[in-house]
């Protein structure tokens, strides 16, 4: 018999299986189009439309500090500028079944050349040290322009886009909208940027709501959730956000609610064609085209241009009410406590 060959007595080698709830996919430009497909179809495989997608983001830093105790208002223009004026560096994305089934995890690591876009030091050491590779983003890193279209053209976002998670996720929503509308300047007041967000993220949990103090590690640790992957990379951060938020809602200490948003009260006036009509208006394809025909800020060193020089238009929905706020900052929550979380589980 010839070297290699297996008998047809004998049983062929066994290869080794990928176990999505531990196995992080790390995407480039190369594998960007089928790792995308895989995470839709991981998306919408719930039958019950109420997949769960936990997000994180990586970025260089913050070139201005955000006054932790001030207004909102005062957090939010400080947010703005940072990610105005810094690019993204990965997105990671974990999704799971209604049933808390995990169904995979992806870090899409995107453009970025350490040798010309704006960074903290500090942060870019921090970073290399969790393991990223800025030569690889530099050469093979994916375009944002790329990636921010296929997310607005999917089924990720808008009226039937799964339930979104994020821990203390204010940033990593502000890089997610800026994505979504093509690099584009972030709206000029916080309310703004509520309405603009609420047309993609109708569904959104955030998980500093219930856990109020701690780092996401610590949490991980206090409550017995593994990590896979390495702490700090997107991919990893976004599957164990997700592992955290199945632990929390199986162990009954909270159950997500309707009531997502301010406005949850005009939610059935929404549920008919007027709605679905002006939702495919403003978020598919005339929007990615008003947003495509603006300049892209995202490749910029230079502070964006003052509002309200590129702003886009929120359009007006059914009886000209207004877009749901997201609630991500402000004190109502996704989540109805049955139990505190520290109370149950003596931490």
């Amino acid at each position: 018999m010839a070297p290699g060959k297996v008998s047809e007595h004998e049983s062929p080698p066994d290869t080794p299986t990928i176990n999505p709830e531990k196995h992080i996919v790390e995407v480039y430009n190369w594998n960007l189009d089928h790792e995308f497909n895989n995470l839709l179809a991981a998306a919408s495989g719930d039958a019950s439309g109420n997949a769960i997608l936990a997000i994180d983001m990586e970025f260089p830093g913050f070139l201005r500090q955000e006054p932790r105790s001030g207004a909102r208002a005062q957090r939010y223009q400080a947010l703005r500028e940072n990610v105005d004026r810094l690019r993204l560096i990965q997105l990671g994305a974990a999704v799971a079944d209604a049933d808390g089934t995990v169904r995979g995890a992806w870090s899409f690591n995107l453009k970025f050349d350490i040798d010309v876009d704006l960074q903290s030091e500090k942060s870019m050491a921090f970073l290399r040290a969790a393991g990223l590779d800025f030569s690889r983003h530099k050469k093979e890193g994916i375009d944002p322009g790329i990636l921010g279209r296929k997310l607005a053209n999917s089924s990720l976002v808008g009226q039937r886009a799964p339930n979104w998670v994020t821990f203390a996720g204010a940033y990593d929503l502000a890089y997610l909208l800026k994505l979504l509308t093509n690099g584009q300047p972030l709206p000029r007041d916080a309310h703004s940027f509520d309405v603009q967000l609420g047309m993609y993220c109708r569904r959104h949990h955030e998980l500093r709501d219930v856990l109020h103090y701690g780092s996401l590690d610590a949490w991980a640790a206090r409550l017995s959730v593994p990590r896979y992957g390495r702490s700090h990379t997107a991919g990893s951060d976004a599957l164990l956000t997700l592992n955290l938020f199945l632990f929390i809602m199986s162990n009954n200490c909270a159950q997500a609610e309707d009531r997502k948003w301010d406005a949850w009260q005009w939610q059935e006036q929404w549920e008919n064609e007027c709605w679905e009509m002006t939702i495919q208006q403003a978020r598919w394809q005339a929007a990615w085209q008003y947003q495509a025909s603006l300049p892209f800020y995202g490749l910029s060193t230079q502070a964006p241009a003052p509002w309200p020089a590129f702003s886009s238009p929120v359009p007006a929905l059914h009886a000209g009410l207004p877009m749901p706020a997201a609630t991500f900052w402000n004190s109502a929550s996704p989540f109805s406590m049955h139990q505190d979380v520290r109370t149950k589980f003596q931490i």
